[in-house]
This record gives structure tokens, sequence and C-alpha cells, in this order.
């Protein structure tokens, strides 16, 4: 699902006319690559990659940050947005060199990094209900669908990992069968919604000609 929504990108780029969605295309190529390296053990360190997992998920952040601010256009709004972002990133960075280590998934710094783009995103959504048009649909905006899919996609990850320790701690067995389906189906909303809002750009350049 990641490579097709790599290539739907490659195939509506020309159709952005934002930066923030250009800049879609070298971060899914970069996920991509990520995870055909993750199959193949490229990361691996004494058997563990969750350094470079650590590093990831920190880009993602980064990016789904950048997506989100890049589309207030209150000067006052993005200030504190960016402040909210920043103190994330360096408490994340805290976490990975100093608290829990880079060689061990850091659970704090990604609860932290959820809860931030989880209260972005609803206040995306809270900001549309003030805003609503009846005669604008919002299955015809791209924000719609990305923000969409970054609610389904941090929501389920944040409830996960915040349970993480408990069911590590109690050695659950199907620990790992359950993170599995959650992640999968997590991703499967995430990009599938990403596709759809890319497409959204083809049809809204065949309605305006």
């Amino acid at each position: 699902i990641e490579v097709i929504t790599l290539f739907v990108c490659l195939y509506c780029y020309r159709n952005f006319n934002a930066v923030r969605y250009k800049l879609f295309l070298p971060y899914l190529a970069f996920i991509v690559l990520f995870e055909f390296g993750s199959i193949h053990n490229w990361f691996s360190i004494h058997k563990s990659n969750l350094w470079s997992v650590n590093i990831e998920i920190t880009i993602e952040f980064v990016f789904y940050s950048f997506f989100i601010l890049s589309g207030y256009k209150n000067l006052r709004q993005r200030r504190a947005v960016t402040w909210l972002i920043i103190s994330a990133v360096l408490f994340t960075l805290t976490d990975i060199f100093f608290l829990q280590g880079i060689m061990v998934l850091c659970t704090i710094a990604i609860l932290v990094q959820y809860s931030v783009l989880i209260a972005l995103v609803c206040m995306f959504f809270y900001r549309k209900m003030h805003e609503f048009d009846a005669n604008t649909s919002l299955l015809q905006q791209p924000d719609f669908w990305v923000y969409t899919g970054l609610l389904f996609f941090f929501l389920s990850e944040f409830l996960f990992f915040a349970s993480f320790t408990t069911m590590a701690y109690k050695k659950i067995n199907n620990f790992h069968l359950l993170f599995t389906v959650i992640s999968n189906v997590a991703i499967l909303i995430l990009y599938s919604c990403l596709s759809i809002s890319f497409l959204c750009f083809r049809r809204m350049k065949k309605l305006s000609y």
C-alpha cells in the first residue's frame, strides 16, 4: 500500500498546487526505502533495528507537523503550534539520548509525538466545523482526506503504545500479533486516504478545464 501510494503521488505530482503536497514525494520514497531496508535487516545492530525506528518515527513527526503547520494562516496560531512542535522534538531528542536510550523503542517520546499530532488534527476538524460551507464538499478537498487518515493512524498507534508497557510487562503472548494487526490496519487507512487526497488534485484539474 505504501508503494502504491508513492506511485499515485508520482502520477499526481504535476497537479499539486502546494509545496507541502510536493514534499510527499521524497517523504514517501524515504518510507518505502526504510521499510524495504527493515525487511532485509539493513539497519540491524546486534539483531535490533529499534534505533532506526526511533529516527524514522521522529522524521515522520517532523514531516506531518510541518504539513499541518503550513496549513495555518493565522500568525498567532502558527507561532503557538511551532513552539509546541519544537518542544516535542526537543523532548524526543532528550528521551532518545538521555532517558530511554537510542537502542530501545522510545515509547515515551512516541506518545508525546502522537499526542501533539492528534491534538493538531482535531484542531483542524474543529476549524472545519466553524468554516462549514454547504456548497463545498469535504470529500473533494485533499486536506480532509489527509487529516482523516492521520487521525485514524495516530489515534490507533497512540492507544497501542499507551498500553505497550503493560502488555510487555505481563508478557502477553499475542502482543506481536496484536501490534501487527493494529499497525497494518492503521497503515492501510492512512495510505488509502493519502492516495485519495492526491487523486483529488487530478479531479480538481479536470473540473477547471
